[in-house]
């Protein structure tokens, strides 16, 4: 046992006066197996690296596409519909130069048929107009701008439309400015002036 205490000694006197710490790089042989896994996946390492770099590339490389697409399709994308408008002006200028006062016939065909060719344009481009006369009143769908008391009517109905209004597909484009018809109750204003009249009278 006295034996054994004293080499275990003397290897703790060996390594502290080698100057061993933890820090101490250790520097392995290429026979060594761990050299050779070490080796291994630093080059594994390095191939990930290199896929990442080469995949960060071109996705900064797609970026940049697609933004140069948003910004063409952007700045070009009202080049369609106002080649459609410039059509509609031609006509209307056309239209103008008609004698109305001599020929009231045909300029009224004339603007008729710029309101059939508008209304195509529209239409192509998703626009219908939205229903309201006659339909309830929906603030989603019309603005009401008047409200008259009609009992011979449906309370909130619709009953008479200044300016149409339009959807584009699914979205309210503009909506419709109407007139509402309102069955109201007495306010309380009114109720107590009535109460005082009745006290008034039975005062008499």
């Amino acid at each position: 046992m006295d034996e054994e205490n004293e080499k275990d000694q003397e290897i703790e006197l060996d390594l502290s006066e080698e100057g061993l710490e933890d820090d101490t790089i250790i520097e392995l042989s290429p026979e060594d197996p761990l050299y050779k896994q070490l080796d291994e996946e630093c080059n594994k390492t390095n191939e990930l690296l290199d896929r990442l770099q080469r995949l960060q590339a071109e996705f900064e490389n797609y970026r940049k596409r697609m933004d140069a697409r948003f910004s063409d399709v952007t700045k070009f994308a009202s080049e369609n519909i106002l080649l459609k408008v410039l059509d509609v002006y031609d006509n209307i200028l056309r239209a103008l130069e008609m004698d109305f006062a001599n020929d009231p016939q045909a300029a009224k065909e004339g603007i008729s048929a710029i309101a059939q060719q508008i209304n195509k344009m529209l239409t192509l481009e998703g626009v219908r107009p939205i229903e309201s006369k006659g339909m309830q009143f929906d603030p989603y769908y019309q603005h009401a701008v008047q409200k008259v008391h009609d009992p011979d009517k449906k309370d909130g109905e619709v009953l008479e439309e200044y300016q149409k209004g339009y959807m584009l597909k699914e979205k309210v484009l503009r909506p419709a400015v109407v007139c509402v018809n309102r069955h109201e109750a007495p306010t309380v204003e009114t109720s107590n002036d009535e109460d005082k009249d009745n006290q008034k009278e039975g005062a008499e």
